[in-house]
């Protein structure tokens, strides 16, 4: 599952398990609204200014292609006889139902997510803090400090681990066992 459906998946069952059972017998935007209600009102101002702020659906149409590109070799190999076009038929809808049709869902799990795990303090400070310019540069650079960090972990699975496994055989050797790997 790519990180995008996993971060989707995750955001969705959230939600559902913050409000979808507690206001069953409601509407989703009227759930969100009752659930708003539980919080203090300066908390729900800065959470939603924050979640705007940061604007994770443009993250998330960012990476729309990605999504699209692996939905497609899954489908092609599950589904040989599918052509191109109906494949991006498949996909396009797809994206367009989750990122389009739903967005106030997002948008909404997102500022109840805030609620759940920040204080009311904490929101108002990220709040301002994400709102000032450098701030908003900072959000601006977290694409390119994503993209490095992923460089990181590409390091230590071709460079850093295994140097430090040949470091650990190489421990173990001095002592006359041998160990593979």
């Amino acid at each position: 599952m790519t990180r995008f459906l996993q971060r989707f998946a995750l955001v969705f069952a959230l939600l559902g398990a913050g409000t979808v059972a507690a206001f069953a017998d409601a509407s989703p935007a009227e759930q969100y609204e009752q659930k708003l209600k539980t919080y203090d009102p300066a908390a729900v101002e800065a959470a939603k200014a924050y979640a705007k702020t940061f604007d994770i659906m443009a993250v998330y149409e960012k990476s729309a292609p990605m999504m699209a590109k692996a939905m497609a070799g899954q489908l092609k190999t599950k589904n040989p006889a599918l052509t191109d076009d109906q494949i991006k038929v498949f996909t396009d809808t797809f994206q367009h139902a989750a990122l389009v049709d739903n967005a106030d869902v997002m948008n909404h799990a997102i500022v109840l997510i805030l609620l759940d795990v920040m204080t009311k303090d904490e929101l108002v400070a990220l709040s301002q803090f994400y709102s000032s310019p450098i701030g908003a540069g900072i959000l601006r650079k977290f694409p390119v400090l994503s993209d490095r960090i992923g460089n990181v972990r590409k390091l230590m699975k071709t460079d850093i681990v295994p140097r430090a496994l040949d470091a650990a055989k190489a421990k173990l050797k001095e002592s006359g066992v041998i160990v593979n790997m």
